[in-house]
C-alpha cells in the first residue's frame, strides 16, 4: 500500500516558485490508515494522540497503539455485520474513541458520517435516515436522545456507547477488547469513499458531502498554512471533529506527517482560558482557530505574560475571512506566525497564505495553493477579469474537491458549472492573483444602488480599540433600499452608549466610504454561530425582522 508523497514544495524560494514546481502525484493504491499510521514504522512508539477531558482525566496513545486499536474495531464492525460501502455515524466530541473509528472505518471501507454533538433529534434523525446508516457511535448522555428516534431509522442495526456502559447498548471498550488485532485489508483506492459530511444552504434539506479517500491528498495546503509543519511540532485546535476544519484539516490531515494531535472534550462553550492553559500544558506549536476562537482569545489581557509556557509557533484561520487587526493581534501579541486559509465542505482548504514563503498582504484571503486552479468566475461558469466581482471557484478536478452530493444529482448541477465547483461565495481577485472575499452570495447587502459585502465592513470595524466581534447585516431602508446595521460585541472594560455608537460610525465612515458604514449599531453580549463557529447572519437578519415587526 502506498502512503503519501509529499506534495508541497518545501525547497521553493516563493510562493511563485511553489505553485510553478507543484505536481499532484495520486497512487493507484492508496488508504487513508495507511497514510496517518501504518507507514509510521519510525514513529510507532512516538504520541499519536493526547487527550484530556473537562475533569483532567488525560490519556496518551502511540501511532502504534491507535494502529492497532482501530484495526480491532475495524474486526470488531465487521463481526456486527458491517462492512465495505455501510455508513456508520459518529455522534462524539474530540476523544480517542472518535479518531479510531475514523481509521478503522478507511481500513473496512466503511463511510464515516460525523454528526455534531450540538444536533438535535430531528437534524440527526434526517442524517442517518438520509444515509441509510447501520450503526451510531455516541456517548452516554446521548444514548436515549438516538433511542428515541430509533423508530423512525430502520436502517440503524446498533447503537456504540463510548466511555461508558449502558444497558441495551453495545460498548466501544468491549467489543475493541474481544476483537482480533489481525486484520487483512484488501486494496484500496484512492477514489474510495470515505466520508459523508453534511452541510447545510439557505434553503432546503442538508446536503450530504461524499469525500473520497484522495482528499487527503489533496490538502497540502495544511503544510503550507503552518509554515511546513516539522519534527517537534504539536497540533492542537479546538474545532469539532464533527466537520471539516476540524476533521480533515485537524486530524486525518496532520498525521500523514507524523504530528501529534491533542484533543479536548469539554462539555461548555468555547473557552479562551481552557484553550491557553491547554497550549501551555502541552506544548502545542500549530492549530486551527476559526475567527470567532481567536475574537474570544483576544479578550485575555496579556496572554504571553499569563502563559509564559506558550509555545504557539503558527497559528491558521479560516472559515469566514479574519480581520487585518485581528491577524496583526496573532501576530503581535501572541508572537506567533499567522496564516489564513479558504475553503469549504465541498472543496476544503484550496487558497491561503504562507508567510514564509510570501509576506501576505492582510486585506485578501491569500492565493491558491499549489496545484489548485482557482478563478472568479459568473454563475454561467465564465472566467472573470482581475477586479471583477464573481463567483469564488476551483476547478473540478483538484483532489480536495468532493465526489459528490449524496442522492442528490440537482444540486450537482447547481454546484459543478464547466469544469468549476463554485463555492457560493463572492469575491474577486486582483491582477497579483490575490483573491478577495466579499460575502456569501445571500449575505450582500444592496444599498443605494451599490453591492456592499459585509466582510470588509466588519473588519474595519474590529480595528476599534472597543471590539471584541462584530457582524453585519442589511436592514430595510426606504430611502437606501437597504442600510448596514452592525451588531457589536465589546471588550472587556467598555461599555455601550450613543458616543461610542457615533465614534465608531464616524471611523468607518472616514476609513471606506459613506455609503459603507453602519447607519445603526446594537451591542450584544454573544453572537448566535453555527457548529462551525461561523457567525450566523441569517439568525441576526430573523431576530432584526422580528423586532421590527413588533
Amino acid at each position: 500500500m502506498i502512503g503519501l508523497k509529499q506534495h508541497t514544495v518545501k525547497e521553493a524560494k516563493s510562493l511563485k516558485q511553489a505553485q510553478q514546481r507543484h505536481q499532484w502525484s495520486i497512487p493507484p493504491h492508496y488508504n487513508v490508515a495507511v497514510d496517518c499510521l501504518d507507514r509510521h514504522v519510525d514513529l510507532r512508539d512516538q504520541v499519536a494522540l493526547y487527550y484530556e477531558d473537562e475533569s483532567g482525566h488525560h490519556e496518551r496513545y502511540t501511532f502504534g497503539e491507535v494502529a492497532t486499536l482501530s484495526r480491532r474495531f475495524a474486526n470488531a464492525l465487521r463481526g456486527l455485520g458491517i462492512d465495505s460501502g455501510d455508513v456508520v455515524g459518529v455522534h462524539l466530541p474530540q476523544r480517542p474513541e472518535t479518531a479510531i473509528a475514523h481509521i478503522a472505518f478507511y481500513r473496512l471501507g466503511v463511510i464515516g458520517l460525523p454528526i455534531s454533538k450540538l444536533f438535535g433529534h430531528d437534524a440527526i434523525r434526517y442524517r442517518l435516515n438520509d444515509s441509510s446508516a447501520r450503526a451510531i457511535l455516541v456517548e452516554a448522555d446521548n444514548v436515549e436522545k438516538v433511542e428515541s428516534i430509533r423508530k423512525d431509522t430502520p436502517n440503524l442495526a446498533h447503537i456504540i456507547v463510548a466511555g461508558a456502559r449502558v444497558p441495551g447498548t453495545l460498548t466501544f471498550e468491549d467489543l475493541v477488547s474481544k476483537a482480533s488485532a489481525d486484520f487483512s485489508m484488501g486494496r484500496m483506492s484512492g477514489e474510495d469513499p470515505i466520508l459523508l459530511m453534511y452541510t447545510s444552504g439557505t434553503t432546503g434539506d442538508p446536503k450530504g458531502v461524499l469525500h473520497v479517500a484522495r482528499c487527503i491528498l489533496g490538502h497540502n495546503g495544511i503544510d503550507y498554512s503552518y509554515n511546513f509543519l516539522r519534527q517537534g511540532d504539536l497540533y492542537y485546535s479546538p474545532a469539532d471533529w464533527a466537520w471539516g476544519g476540524g476533521l480533515l484539516d485537524g486530524l486525518l490531515g496532520i498525521w500523514p506527517y507524523g504530528v501529534p494531535v491533542l484533543a479536548y472534550r469539554a462539555d461548555n462553550r468555547f473557552d479562551p482560558e481552557v484553550t491557553f492553559r491547554l497550549l501551555e500544558k502541552y506544548g502545542a506549536s500549530v492549530g486551527l482557530y476559526p475567527p470567532t476562537a481567536l475574537k474570544r482569545m483576544r479578550e485575555v489581557r496579556n496572554p504571553r505574560e499569563k502563559y509564559r509556557g506558550l509555545k504557539l509557533r503558527c497559528i491558521a484561520s479560516g472559515a469566514e475571512p479574519v480581520s487585518p487587526e485581528l491577524a496583526r493581534w496573532v501576530r503581535e501579541v501572541l508572537r506567533a506566525e499567522f496564516n489564513q486559509v479558504f475553503g469549504q465542505t465541498e472543496a476544503n482548504y484550496f487558497i491561503g497564505t504562507c508567510s514564509a514563503l510570501e509576506k501576505p498582504d492582510l486585506e485578501p484571503m491569500g492565493k491558491p495553493y499549489p496545484g489548485h486552479e482557482v478563478a472568479i468566475v459568473s454563475e454561467e461558469g465564465v472566467p472573470r477579469k482581475p477586479g471583477e466581482t464573481g463567483q469564488i471557484a476551483t476547478k473540478a478536478t483538484s483532489p480536495v474537491v468532493m465526489k459528490g452530493y449524496w442522492k442528490n444529482p440537482e444540486a450537482m448541477r447547481e454546484k459543478f458549472v464547466k469544469g468549476w465547483c463554485l463555492t457560493g461565495d463572492l469575491g474577486h481577485m486582483d491582477d497579483r492573483g490575490y483573491v478577495y472575499f466579499h460575502g456569501r452570495a445571500d449575505d450582500v447587502i444592496k444599498s443605494s444602488g451599490y453591492r456592499i459585502g459585509p466582510a470588509e465592513v466588519e473588519a474595519k470595524i474590529m480595528e476599534h480599540r472597543a471590539v471584541a466581534s462584530c457582524a453585519v447585516i442589511g436592514v430595510p431602508d426606504p430611502q437606501r433600499g437597504q442600510a448596514v446595521k452592525a451588531f457589536v460585541k465589546l471588550l472587556p472594560g467598555f461599555r455601550p452608549s450613543q458616543e461610542l455608537i457615533e465614534e465608531i460610525q464616524k471611523y468607518v465612515k472616514k476609513s471606506l466610504a459613506v455609503h459603507e458604514y453602519p447607519r445603526e449599531i446594537e451591542f450584544i453580549d454573544e453572537f448566535p454561530v453555527t457548529v462551525t463557529g461561523k457567525i450566523r447572519r441569517r439568525e441576526l437578519r430573523e431576530i432584526e425582522e422580528k423586532s421590527r415587526r413588533s
